[in-house]
Parts: C-alpha cells; structure tokens; sequence
C-alpha cells in the first residue's frame, strides 16, 4: 500500500467522511482491509456487503482493535470516522485503481480457463529478474481478489503480475479496466464455469474481455492454436481502430510458426519428470529452455509467458533463466515422490475438461502403471454428465491403467473404463484402495513404476487424498 491518509480517501471516494465530530484529514492510513478478523492499528476497514454478509456488523469490532476509519453502504452507530459510499464493492475497485495509477507499474494481466496461475508464475519468475515484481497471490483474481491486489502495490514495484478470473460475463471487463494492463494474455478456453456463462461462446466472450482494459499501444497475447482466435482477432481489430495496440499469437501450429510476430516452439522433449525441453523461436531468435514444471501443455504456457516478458523487456536469456529456476505451484502439477518406484502428482488444485485432459497427457507419458483419481468437475451445467464421461474416454484412449472417481457427477468418468474404473463415495474408501493397488502392483512387480495422479475441482477437495496417502505410505515405510 502506498503511503496515504484521510484527504487521500476523500479524493479517490468523492465523500466527505462523517461519524464523529471532528476529522484531521492528514490522519496517515495503512492497509485497506475487508477482513474484519486481520484488522490492526493504524487501517481502513471495507465493509463489504453482499446476499449472505454484511461487513457493516463488524465496525465496532475493528474499532477497538484500531482502525482508524471505515467505509460503508450506511452510516453505523459507532464514533469512529465513516466514509459513506453507494457500493461498497465499487468503492474498493475504485482504490485499487488509484493505488495501480499512483505507483504505475508496468503491468502484465492474464486469463484462461486453464494455466494462468502458471503463466502468472512465469512471468512473475521471468520479471523478477528485471526488477521488483507484484504478482497475485493465491486465487485473488475476481471482482474483490483484483482491488485487493493492485491495493498491495509500493512505489519500489516496476512490474505488476495479474491473474483475472471470472465465473460471468462483464467481471474481466471490469476488473481488465480497474487494472489497465500494458500486456493482456488470453491462454486459451474450456468447458468451465458453464454455470455462469451458459455455453462454451460465453466463456468465449468472457475471457475477450480482458481486451478491453488495455492501454495504448499496449500489446494482446492471444492463442494461435485456439478454435476461437478468430472472434478475438476480429474484436482486437475493431477496438485497435479507436485505440491503437498491437497482437502477438502463440502457438504450435505452422501458421504461427510462419509469422513474422508469432512466437512457438520446437524439439519438445518429456524427461522422466515429465518436464518439458524445447526450443523457443522468435522474431528468427531461438534458445533452448527448460522447464521445472511437468506436463507438454507448459509449454505453451512458458510460449505465453515469453511473449509478455519481451514486451515488457525481458531477453531471451532472461526468460531461459527465469523458467529454470521458478517454483511449483501448490496444488498444481506438484510431484511428489512417495517411493523409489511410487510418483504422487498432485494437480489438485482446480479442474475443468481441458486442464483435466492435460493432465490425462501427462501421466499417460510416465512408464508402468498410472492411476487417475478423479474429484468432481464443478459448474459444467447441464452438459456435466457429457463432458464427464468425454474425460473418461479420454482416459480410456490414452491407455490409463486405472481410474478412481470420487463425487457424483465423476462417475461418469470412471463408468466409461468399465473394469478399470471404480467410483468412490468415501474419501477413506479412495485412499484405501489406491495404497492397497499400489500394494498390490509392488508385490507383483516389485521394480515396477507406479503414478497416481490426483485432480478435482475445488469443491472436491482432492488435497485430502493427496494428503491421506502420502501419510498412509510413509508410516508404512516406518
């Protein structure tokens, strides 16, 4: 947070502040907060206010621990001082963007319904080595988790790193514009938050929007492989006719391969990890990169990442440098060895059509047995049945040796490999017949490989197995 005080708010808010009966306006603030629970002294509490909560209960809390004003949809019966505000939530946009203008950072922003907490990582790891970098943390990536992201941007911040998600249409529109990104990243879209969107063209429409908020001249990253980059291109070309901009297409197709502007790569290779060799190609310069996280489909992620870190600077050195030595995300295609023949990957993080088929390709390329447990995939709508069984084939035509579904919906998945596929409505059940086929395997096939990879939508809370079976094997080591 940038240093700021009570004027600052009454600028950026256009409120007068009321509530007590005298206000020193020079008063400094620290952070802006909406959690009511991590208030210290010194702060400004949001209330939020929404269908199942109402920050304005929590006023004469955060007053005794300290804050020193709050923000609210309707004046509260306590002498602390208010700043009364028509939407509590627009409000909060409103102070992020002023901090995001103030520091001014140049600023990367990216979505997709699979990968942009990867691609976020990438950039993050890339541009750190440019200067000092602000990146999302966590999830923190809709209508709240953005505000709340660019509110933690310092002066020392050259770079900002932004994740935007959505589950409607019009939410990447509005946080695309509280953002203004320098570089807007669209790496790719799948069967997710159908709920929300209604069809695959509204996740289409969606994920278009982080357009929008673009500065000028400012540079779009857009998915050459994608069946839909058309309908992006199309848009960009009309928007770039009032505000000028340019387009970068990543990709592994000859098209992009072709184009002066693409970026792609070549000579991909999988080491026993998993993890990706290939050779970046652009503008007719190339190097050798490789990656530390595993699974092909990075690769395309790092293509992403690439691109945006040139705009902003980056080399190519840089960019090799920066991926070799970036960490993994929790929960995300993390490996996890439990024995010299037993590989863990825990991917269990999230999980829609298309992540859940990346992750099919990637434990098909490991050698012996390999086992996908599956969780339910949320917010498919009422093509859920359909695209959990389309997973399931998947699986089948990969040559899966074993999937285990856990959920409702998921047994749709496991039903479709008939008696290589069992579905579970215990987590204990699950995690006691993974332990007893991996067991099993070992005694029969005692320098035999065995992976298991787990995935799950949030809701399913798949890290619960990942868990239980790490603990259950290592006390059987013990």
């Amino acid at each position: 947070m940038i240093k700021a005080d009570l004027q600052w708010l009454t600028t950026v808010l256009g409120v007068s502040p009321t509530g007590t009966d005298s206000v020193d306006l020079t008063t400094a603030i620290g952070e802006i907060s909406t959690d009511s629970r991590a208030i210290k002294p010194g702060q400004v509490f949001l209330a939020l206010k929404g269908p199942n909560f109402d920050g304005t209960k929590f006023v004469a809390q955060v007053k005794d621990k300290g804050a020193v004003a709050v923000i609210v949809e309707s004046p509260v019966d306590t002498d602390i001082v208010q700043f009364v505000v028509e939407d509590s939530l627009i409000a909060l946009g409103q102070l992020g963007a002023a901090v995001a203008r103030e520091v001014n950072p140049k600023i990367i922003a990216m979505t997709g319904s699979v990968g942009k907490t990867s691609v976020k990582e990438m950039c993050a790891a890339i541009m750190s080595l440019k200067g000092s970098v602000l990146a999302t943390n966590g999830n923190f990536n809709n209508q709240i988790g953005v505000p709340l992201t660019l509110l933690r941007l310092e002066p020392q911040h050259e770079f900002a790193i932004v994740e935007l998600g959505a589950n409607h249409i019009g939410e990447i529109a509005y946080t695309t514009n509280l953002t203004k990104p320098n570089v807007a990243i669209l790496n790719n879209v799948a069967e997710a938050h159908l709920e929300g969107f209604g069809d695959i063209f509204g996740v289409v429409q969606a994920k278009g929007e982080i357009f929008n908020g673009l500065t000028e001249n400012g540079l779009a990253i857009v998915n050459g492989d994608s069946e839909h980059k058309d309908y992006w291109l199309n848009k960009l070309s009309a928007q770039f006719e009032k505000v000028p901009g340019r387009v970068v297409e990543f990709g592994l197709n000859a098209e992009v391969q072709q184009q002066d502007n693409g970026i792609t790569a070549t000579n991909i290779k999988l080491d026993k990890t998993g993890c990706a060799s290939f050779t970046l190609q652009y503008q007719g310069n190339s190097i050798n990169i490789d990656l530390t996280l595993p699974g092909e489909h990075n690769v395309k992620n790092a293509l992403a990442a690439s691109a945006a870190c040139i705009e902003l600077g980056a080399t190519l050195e840089d960019i090799k440098l920066g991926l070799a030595q970036m960490a993994a995300v929790q929960g995300r295609v993390n490996l996890k060895p439990v024995s010299d023949q037993v590989l863990l990957i825990d991917d269990s993080y999230n999980a829609n059509v298309q992540s859940v088929k990346a992750a099919i390709d990637l434990l098909a390329s490991y050698k012996g047995k390999q086992v996908l447990v599956l969780g339910d995939m949320a917010e498919l709508g009422h093509e859920s049945t359909k695209l959990h069984a389309e997973v399931g084939e998947y699986a089948l035509n990969k040559g899966i040796h074993q999937l285990y579904s856990f959920g409702v919906l998921s047994q749709s998945s496991s039903d479709v490999l008939k008696s290589k596929g069992i579905h579970f409505s215990s987590k204990q059940a699950l995690t006691d017949t993974i332990n007893s086929y991996i067991e099993q395997q070992l005694t029969e096939q005692p320098n035999g490989n065995i992976t298991v990879l787990v995935k799950g939508s949030r809701s399913a809370k798949m890290e619960l197995v990942v868990e239980q079976v790490i603990a259950d094997n290592q006390q059987n080591r013990i």
